[in-house]
């Protein structure tokens, strides 16, 4: 069983008091608060996606877990559903989806390091124009998501190439100083389930990496 939930921070004292608990350090802040919603689990059992709310400019999370979030703090509005979605094989969907795409790449030493695709891409490409360069940097996170074994893997096709929305760079720090460095790409599209059991359970993971700083909750609808 899965569950999605939205959640939201109440305008309260409360709130206020955790948010100051955690700072405003980027990712790792998001990801600690949502954290209070699962004390009750002795490993992370949740990826999560967050946005903003238009009217508000406060914070909205959508939260994938394997059990329910329990509120002990009295600073969320949750909603909380069962999420079970009746998928077939050639069923179509509009999909979003946040995503950490890092390669290997294997210095003259024969040393293998993994690097941002996108950054990767922009000092391949050298020195060119501002537009240029964003086109260079889109096309590598394109080429990054639909490459087919990636997408054999998710059980998936693209019905056409995903558009890019965004790229961030995220920098924050944990609690015992380490540093959290990381990028993301939000890209968008329509899809078709080539095995929808595969799909399933890699949906149930999250797709790509950087999953607990809030990267691979594809948020899903019919097309």
């Amino acid at each position: 069983m899965m569950y999605l939930s939205k959640v939201r921070l109440l305008s309260s004292a409360q709130a206020v008091k955790l948010i100051s608990k955690f700072g405003r350090n980027g990712a790792y802040s998001a990801h600690q608060i949502i954290w209070q919603l699962f004390r009750h689990a002795s490993e992370r059992p949740f990826i999560y996606r967050e946005e903003q709310e238009q009217t508000t400019g406060r914070p909205l999370f959508y939260v994938l877990s394997t059990i329910p979030p329990q509120d002990e703090t009295g600073v969320f509005d949750l909603q909380v559903k069962p999420f079970s979605p009746q998928l077939y094989n050639g069923q179509r969907l509009h999909f979003q989806l946040r995503v950490n795409p890092t390669i290997c790449v294997t210095d003259a030493k024969g040393k293998r390091q993994r690097h941002d695709v996108l950054m990767h891409a922009k000092k391949q490409v050298g020195e060119v124009s501002a537009i240029a360069l964003q086109e260079t940097m889109d096309k590598a996170a394109q080429q990054w998501l639909c490459d087919e074994n990636r997408l054999s893997q998710w059980g998936v096709t693209f019905d056409n190439v995903p558009t890019i929305e965004g790229y961030t760079q995220h920098q924050s720090r944990k609690k015992n100083g380490a540093h959290v460095q990381f990028s993301s790409v939000d890209a968008r599209g329509t899809l078709t389930l080539q095995d929808s059991e595969r799909f399933l359970e890699q949906y149930a993971k999250g797709f790509g990496r950087a999953k607990a700083m809030g990267c691979g909750l594809m948020l899903i609808r019919p097309a």
